[in-house]
């Protein structure tokens, strides 16, 4: 111990000189407790329906009044004049509403009559977990209704229907988020070593001193990583497609264009922790932190948004793999339009935005210093 007792007073100095070792020490863990402590729930907090009443009786009223009184579920109007069921279905594909209740027009007939009257549960099966909770729900709720109806035990029969994923595959829900994640988490990490690969080697002093803006460097630097991320996203989709089955029901085009937003959202990312990473290999922590742990745990790639407490939704919403999770799973099982994601894609383009011109303004603080 005598021998020894010096080298371990060094390394006790080192350590608490290194604030890094002590944040991943003390910071870290309380942080992934926190985040996995109150992301991980399976429970729904809310789950919007649209109703589609063919009966208009007081029956199916009181039923759905039943449904409007559980503060589970939320009614969504369906929009415009028309076919109701149609509507319905576009909300059902835009991921506005979770389930459609349908009742019959012969609803009240069927029960006052003794027979069975059907009731139609039509859910959104892309995430096979959240859609057998949603089943489960409203068939508590409609069991506890016919509790509580003396003589209506058994005159109501729940008739489901899963739509984009008939079979409850949970690869069907998993492998486009997998996409998502592996996207934002390449296309960061290419370009968040090229501005601290410069400066490790030395070079950055001579893009200091050249000629060009700020932003036509940062710029240079980020269209060749975007050509190779779109290859490399391009080759991804293609992997998912073809070897797992994942069915492609929207527009290749739509998917693409908004994957060349979300990739710049993840360019842009990366040249941020670029300029401000003083090497390669905290550039690289810092990116998998900053990319990995909040697009997994809430962006809604396991666990339902609605499931979290409100700060943790607010956190979700500054996420880009929150609003490209709900575009790719919506147009490659739901077959969405461009139209349904309008928000999502203005997100993504303005995060793109914020980002690169945050990035522009550290990297020019950072060329004046110099000089």
């Amino acid at each position: 111990m005598k021998l020894i007792k010096p080298v371990i007073r060094k390394e006790f100095f080192h350590i608490l000189r290194d604030p890094r070792s002590l944040t991943i020490v003390f910071v870290m863990p309380v942080f992934m407790i926190f985040i996995y402590g109150y992301s991980i729930s399976f429970d729904l907090n809310r789950i919007d329906v649209a109703v589609v009443d063919g009966s208009h009786s007081p029956l199916s009223q009181e039923l759905l009044d039943r449904f409007a009184s559980t503060p589970t579920f939320a009614f969504r109007q369906i929009p415009g004049p028309g076919d109701a069921m149609a509507g319905a279905e576009a909300m059902l594909r835009a991921g506005l509403v979770q389930e459609i209740l349908v009742i019959p027009p012969d609803f009240a007939t069927l029960a006052a009559s003794g027979r069975t009257a059907p009731l139609g549960l039509v859910i959104d099966g892309s995430d096979s977990n959240v859609a057998n909770l949603v089943y489960q729900y409203s068939e508590r709720v409609v069991q506890q209704f016919l509790l509580d109806k003396a003589g209506f035990e058994d005159l109501i029969k729940i008739r489901t229907q899963m739509f984009f994923n008939p079979e409850a595959r949970s690869s069907y829900f998993f492998v486009p988020g997998l996409v998502a994640i592996l996207l934002l988490m390449v296309s960061a990490l290419l370009t968040s070593i090229s501005i601290a690969r410069e400066r490790e080697t030395g070079s950055l002093d001579l893009l200091f001193i050249s000629p060009l803006r700020s932003s036509e460097i940062i710029l240079g630097k980020t269209l060749p990583y975007m050509l190779v991320s779109f290859i490399g996203g391009l080759t991804i989709l293609l992997f998912a497609r073809f070897w797992f089955g994942i069915p492609f029901r929207g527009s290749l085009t739509v998917l693409l264009l908004f994957s060349l937003l979300y990739l710049l959202c993840g360019l842009s990312f990366g040249i941020l922790i670029s300029t401000i990473a003083p090497d390669q290999r905290i550039a690289m922590i810092a990116t998998l932190l900053i990319t990995m742990l909040p697009s997994i745990m809430l962006s809604g790639f396991i666990f339902p948004l609605d499931s979290l407490p409100l700060a943790l939704r607010l956190i979700a919403h500054v996420i880009p793999a929150t609003y490209f999770l709900r575009i790719i799973r919506g147009v490659v099982l739901k077959g969405a339009p461009l139209s349904a994601f309008w928000f999502e894609g203005t997100m993504m383009l303005l995060f793109s935005i914020v980002i690169t011109v945050v990035a522009v303004a550290h990297f020019t603080r950072q060329r004046r210093n110099a000089r």
